[in-house]
């Protein structure tokens, strides 16, 4: 795998896939912002980690994040952010990405959104290795 387009298009299917689906939260990759804005939503997207690693003689391994950025509705409380990292964390454990090492996803409780306050925003980040 190791090109960015098709690391993101297995990302794409992940949050194209029947168990994500069946969640009806809408995902949505960077730089694509919903027009009307859902009262929980999902925003993922790759952030490159530098060079690669010297061990790995593959010249197209990438390693990295990704960051999925998680948005439920505020004043309710830290619950459900942590029911969507559950989530995403049993999706992303089925191993959907070919190719790919993931390593186990952390969580960041970042508060209400600063741009929409009616929003409350969390980020869940797992490290990779694409080969």
């Amino acid at each position: 795998m190791a090109k960015y387009t098709e690391l993101l298009s297995s990302i794409d299917s992940v949050f194209a896939s029947s168990e994500w689906q069946g969640l009806s939260i809408p995902a949505y990759p960077a730089n694509l912002w919903p027009s009307t804005t859902p009262d929980e939503f999902v925003i993922y997207e790759i952030l490159p980690s530098g060079q690669p690693v010297a061990e790995y003689s593959d010249p197209n391994y990438k390693n990295g994040l990704i960051i999925v950025q998680v948005y439920v509705k505020a004043n309710s409380g830290p619950a459900r952010v942590y029911e969507v990292a559950d989530e995403l964390a049993t999706l992303f454990q089925r191993d959907l990405i070919r190719d790919t090492q993931l390593y186990d996803g952390t969580l960041s409780v970042r508060g209400i959104d600063k741009d929409d306050t009616s929003l409350f925003r969390a980020d869940y980040s797992l490290q990779f290795n694409s080969f």
